[in-house]
């Protein structure tokens, strides 16, 4: 009986829905920490932010877009109608929390802003680079996607 009050009651998507809510989601989230990055870090040397950028891309070409495969190749293996939540893995919704206790405890420990400001656009500049990935398999009212998970 509880098994199918949740079935009913799940805010099911399907395959190409989780593609795109994984795309806007590292997009917004990548641009937003931008936004926030050169909001925060004012005038200073022209230098460090470009640093901060260029580690960002670093990070989204070694880090990010492995996690962005995985997270497609899971996405795209999944059954059509499945949980809206499952757009990411349990492991991927701790390190999104993990991601964000850490940027509240960057602002929490007195770190100069300037130094918050690096930090949030080179995470920003990654994701919003990485989201790239999902946006490439994302395609709108395309058959289920079984076999559109290349390497790209």
């Amino acid at each position: 009986m509880l098994f199918s009050a949740v079935q009913r009651w799940k805010p099911g998507a399907s395959v190409s829905t989780h593609l795109l809510v994984a795309a806007l989601l590292w997009s917004f989230i990548g641009i937003y920490l931008l936004v926030r990055g050169i909001m925060l870090y004012g005038a200073g040397s022209f230098w460090l932010p470009v640093v901060a950028l260029a580690v960002g891309a670093l990070k989204a070409q070694w880090l990010l877009a492995r996690s962005a495969r995985k997270n497609i190749k899971r996405i795209l293996a999944m059954k059509e109608n499945s949980c809206l939540g499952a757009v990411y893995s349990l492991k991927m919704w701790g390190l999104v929390l993990l991601m964000m206790l850490a940027g509240r405890a960057l602002r929490s420990a007195g770190v100069p802003e300037q130094w918050v400001a690096l930090a949030y656009l080179a995470v920003g500049f990654a994701l919003f680079l990485a989201s790239r990935l999902f946006w490439q398999q994302w395609r709108p009212g395309a058959p289920p996607a079984g076999n559109r998970a290349g390497k790209s």
